[in-house]
């Protein structure tokens, strides 16, 4: 398969573009003053107290409202569907909205991803552009992916949501609501078994202790064996685990008191624990130092080196909230939370078991997050208004950890006595894969003409230098040569004015020891904000809502390099034998670093929505939205000049226009478009700069035009089927700045336009009637065209590999049966019936310097059963 490069595609498809663009402006215009000439028509109104259409409540809004009379694009997931698709994670369920998507190849490093836009990074000096909300609380990088435990819904807004929900809500907001304490006795406890070992337990409770005290409790534990055997044996991991890769193990619980302290306030406190410790994210070699040469890659065996890897998360969070009602219009809310997390994330960047190829890096983090927010809520025939303050102060602590062998190291310093060698030697290079193969060694320094010389210096004159005498004499023979390339590399240089060594060339008495770098980096980030929004009721038919929303971020953020960890190594054996000191290499190459950086930014944010209620059933909708996200800084320390250098906050503005309703009482239709306009997206790539020695995560920023429609129908065919579609159209136009690429290329400032994949989910649920209990069927299929090939400045490893632009064709189904007393549930269930296998990224950070890509791949077929029982 080919695939052409990305700069071929920079300016494809402009037409349809301007088209999209176009349209959604003309719409938006129309349906603004829609209103006006519509309201005098008169509508007839359809009776809906006899539908049996569900129709979901959502507090997307801070108001609790009918999701069908909220004039904004949101999506929905209920209760009921989360657990006929047996979803777990945002992932799960991320197909059944469209524009929505959610990446959790790594569960301390997901990514929300909205109408094509995301911001994930390993960073904790930046933000993701889509704000994650738990429980009413603001959810930070590492801790916004969290198991549907007893789940009540997920909304998910899509649009900036500066105005009602803050910060870094710049794309749109994931809200997960869980489920509250109630006056009813009722639990269940629930077992689901499958394929790889899958072994998912739950149960809740729910106890009224008294007339006004409440209190819900709910488990869950989630564990499943990976799908790709690690072959490897290396002798540093012999006391820890060694993970398949793919295997899951993940607990949470929750526990919650509500308590009616009169008709008019209650007080709900809630105390949520999560522990996670898990494989590291997948790395499977596609090298020819990888498994079988790096040809298996889509198979079921691989090796992976990677020393004490594991992904770990032990977090807890305390969330307090009051509600008070002070009279039949007004109102208030009060939240206040404090969350806690630490993390480890040590994985294999080389996907292969060769110790001269060993590469891992670790993102290990300590932070929390205090947030609390008053909300005032005003109601009246005319108005529903919502006003409030947020605040929120996190202090992160985060260590990146870069870490090699120095057999690794020695590859790195063998490529670069090549280059010098062949510099020497006008253009002859002596082919050395390692220089601590004894006769690659031997045979270079005889043509160098260094043999005899180091034959004398060992005292043995005229005997020639042979790979025997080079593995007798451990590293001597490199430190000799240390102290005479600077020479060699450098004729006619008085000696006073050169080095008097190469530090970095050591001999293999240092094999298998660890060379680690690290970054450290602190953080104390605030914000605050207050808001106001107004929903005013023309009439009976037409509303108009305002809102602002003034927002300030202020961020102090440190980095701190220290010294290496690498081994103490002689200056070289004939300095030592002249009383020369033991110098540490590390000092030698690289200096401490110590940056601190301060930076406040602060933005005004609002909206403006017309909505107009044709009937009960049928409304449309538009709004311009604008919204924000502060800027940061890269965990890595981009500097210029040596100061440390914040990115440019985001800025979003968006047009939109929607319908919502419910057609013949049996199909309800969402459906909406818009135009998008974002300013410094703040992109994480894998860029490999002049003297970098390897990739690293930085940051870029782009600029995005996107214009697209948007299409959510449910369609209840007959009283026992229901069937479902959504999908999106998007185009976008992308700016992106020169950068250098993973493998070191320069790409140059581009314009392209592109057009986003085909996608769509089809869903059945049906219930027929065999007249014992009640049975369910429920079928999804999601398609996703692949548009990978569109990547601007992608890699020539990366077009190699066909299993990265599959599209996705994903078919999942679950048939359950309950019993009359609706107390048991039996159900089957398979997940990916069609085994569709695909790559799904890149670990690519030592592509290019050691030569070793590696990929990660989808889990294929899954099957199993469940059972619930509820009292």
């Amino acid at each position: 398969m080919t695939h052409a490069p990305a700069y071929q595609n920079a300016v494809h498809n402009q037409k349809p573009n301007k088209i999209m663009r176009a349209l959604s402006q003309a719409l938006i215009t129309s349906f603004i003053v829609a209103p006006l000439s519509l309201h005098a028509a008169e509508q007839t109104e359809s009776n809906k107290e006899d539908k049996d259409l569900e129709v979901i409540t959502v507090t997307s809004q801070k108001r609790v409202q009918n999701i069908l009379k909220v004039p904004i694009t949101v999506g929905t997931v209920s209760a009921d569907t989360i657990e006929e698709t047996s979803s777990l994670l945002l992932s799960d369920i991320d197909k059944f909205i469209p524009g929505f998507r959610f990446s959790d190849d790594s569960m301390t490093q997901s990514g929300v991803s909205m109408r094509g836009i995301s911001s994930p990074n390993i960073s904790v000096g930046g933000d993701p552009s889509s704000a994650t909300f738990y429980d009413d609380v603001y959810m930070p990088r590492a801790a916004q992916n969290v198991m549907f435990s007893d789940m009540a819904r997920i909304e998910v807004l899509k649009g900036p949501q500066g105005t009602l929900f803050g910060r870094n809500a710049a794309m749109g907001v994931v809200n997960m609501v869980p489920n509250a304490p109630n006056n009813e006795f009722e639990g269940f406890v629930k077992a689901m078994l499958g394929t790889d070992n899958l072994q998912r337990y739950e149960g809740m409770i729910n106890v009224p202790l008294g007339d006004n005290i409440y209190v819900r409790a709910n488990v869950l534990s989630n564990n499943q064996d990976g799908f790709v055997d690690n072959l490897d044996n290396s002798a540093w991991n012999a006391e820890h685990k060694k993970w398949e890769m793919g295997e899951r193990a993940h607990d949470a619980a929750r526990i919650s008191l509500l308590w009616d302290i009169s008709d008019n306030t209650n007080f709900q406190l809630s105390y949520d624990w999560d522990d996670l410790e898990q494989a590291p994210a997948m790395a499977i070699g596609i090298s020819e130092y990888a498994y079988n040469g790096g040809a298996d890659y889509m198979g079921s065996k691989a090796e992976n080196d990677v020393r004490n890897g594991v992904e770990a998360r032990d977090m807890y969070g305390v969330t307090a909230k009051l509600n008070h009602t002070f009279n039949n219009e007004w109102s208030m809310k009060y939240v206040m939370s404090y969350r806690d997390w630490e993390t480890v994330n040590r994985q294999d960047e080389d996907g292969t078991s060769d110790i001269r190829h060993y590469f891992d890096t670790s993102n290990n983090e300590d932070s929390n997050i205090f947030y609390t927010e008053l909300q005032l809520n005003y109601v009246s025939d005319k108005i529903n208004a919502v006003a409030g303050f947020s605040y929120s102060k996190e202090d992160v602590s985060q260590t990146t950890e870069l870490n090699m062998t120095t057999d690794t190291y020695a590859t790195l310093v063998t490529g670069d006595l090549n280059r010098q060698i062949a510099a020497l030697t006008g253009g002859m290079v002596p082919g050395m894969e390692h220089m601590w193969n004894a006769d690659e060694w031997s045979n270079t320094l005889n043509m160098l003409g260094l043999g005899d010389a180091i034959m004398a210096a060992i005292g043995m004159p005229g005997v020639p230098l042979s790979a025997d005498i080079v593995n007798a004499t451990g590293n001597l023979t490199y430190d000799i040569v240390s102290t005479q390339l600077p020479a060699l590399a450098n004729p006619g240089v008085p000696p006073q004015f050169l080095p008097a060594y190469v530090p970095n060339l050591f001999g293999p008495e240092y094999a298998g020891r660890f060379y680690q770098e690290t970054v450290n980096n602190t953080g104390d980030f605030t914000n605050w904000g207050v808001f106001a929004d107004i929903d005013y009721a023309i009439n009976d038919k037409w509303n108009i809502i305002a809102g602002l929303r003034y927002s300030k971020d202020s961020k102090d953020f440190t980095w701190n390099t220290p010294i290496n960890n690498f081994a103490t190594v002689p200056i070289n054996s004939i300095v030592a034998m002249q009383g020369g000191a033991q110098i540490p290499l590390d000092n030698l190459l690289f200096d401490a670093v110590d940056y601190a950086a301060s930076d406040s930014w602060n933005k005004l944010t609002g909206r403006l929505v017309s909505s107009y209620q044709f009937t009960d059933d049928d409304m449309v909708f538009a709004s311009y939205s604008t919204g924000y996200k502060s800027g940061g800084y890269d965990s890595l320390g981009a500097t210029a000049a040596g100061v440390p250098v914040a990115f440019d906050p985001e800025d979003t503005t968006n047009f939109e226009v929607g319908y919502k309703g419910i057609w013949a009482d049996t199909v309800v239709a969402n459906i909406s478009a818009y135009y998008l306009s974002l300013e410094n997206l703040q992109n994480s790539i894998s860029s490999k700069r002049p003297g970098d020695t390897t990739a690293i995560p930085l940051i870029i920023s782009l600029d995005k035009d996107i214009a697209g429609a948007e299409i959510d129908l449910r369609w209840m065919a007959t009283k026992s089927l229901t069937l479902g579609v959504v999908s999106e159209i998007r185009s976008t136009d992308t700016k992106t700045p020169t950068f250098y690429n993973g493998q070191g290329d320069l790409i140059e400032a581009q314009s392209r336009s592109d057009n986003a994949s085909l996608n769509y989910t089809l869903t059945l649920d049906w219930m027929p009637d065999f007249g014992v209990g009640t049975t369910n069927v429920h079928m999804d299929y999601a398609f996703v065209e692949n548009n990978n090939g569109n990547q601007a400045g992608i890699e020539s490893y990366r077009a190699t590999i066909s299993e990265y632009y599959k599209d996705v064709k994903d078919l999942n189904a679950r048939i359950s049966w309950a019993n009359d007393a609706d107390n048991l549930e039996i159900g089957i269930w398979g997940k990916n019936l069609l085994d569709e296998r695909r790559v799904v990224g890149f670990a690519d950070l030592t592509a290019d310097v050691i030569g070793t890509p590696a990929v990660r791949i989808n889990r294929g077929l899954e099957m199993g059963i469940d059972v619930k029982y509820s009292f």
